[in-house]
């Protein structure tokens, strides 16, 4: 099992959401208005840093998780930076 984690700039979640629904993951997690600074710069909601970003967090088989990865690369490259989109995978045991 993997956890996948994805942020997105919230402007652009829809294209994030359309790719967890068309393979089926069971279930996710949005946590909307993430503040803070990466790549993309500096979002904190306010006049001097405008917008935030979206995260998710989808725990999924390896191979839906593989597949995954692979589509969201395909929508960073055609979207490019403005997207702001990153994304982890991480090893994840379920525990209760």
């Amino acid at each position: 099992m993997k956890l996948l984690m994805i942020m997105v700039d919230s402007n652009h979640q829809e294209d994030v959401e359309k790719l967890l629904e068309n393979h089926e993951v069971p279930g996710f997690t949005e946590l909307p208005n993430v503040l803070g600074k990466g790549v993309s710069g500096r979002k904190f909601g306010s006049r001097a840093f405008p917008g935030s970003n979206t995260m998710y967090f989808a725990a999924v088989d390896s191979t839906i998780c593989q597949t995954l990865c692979g589509e969201l690369r395909a929508l960073d490259e055609r979207a490019g930076p403005d997207q702001g989109l990153t994304a982890f995978m991480l090893d994840a045991d379920k525990v209760v």
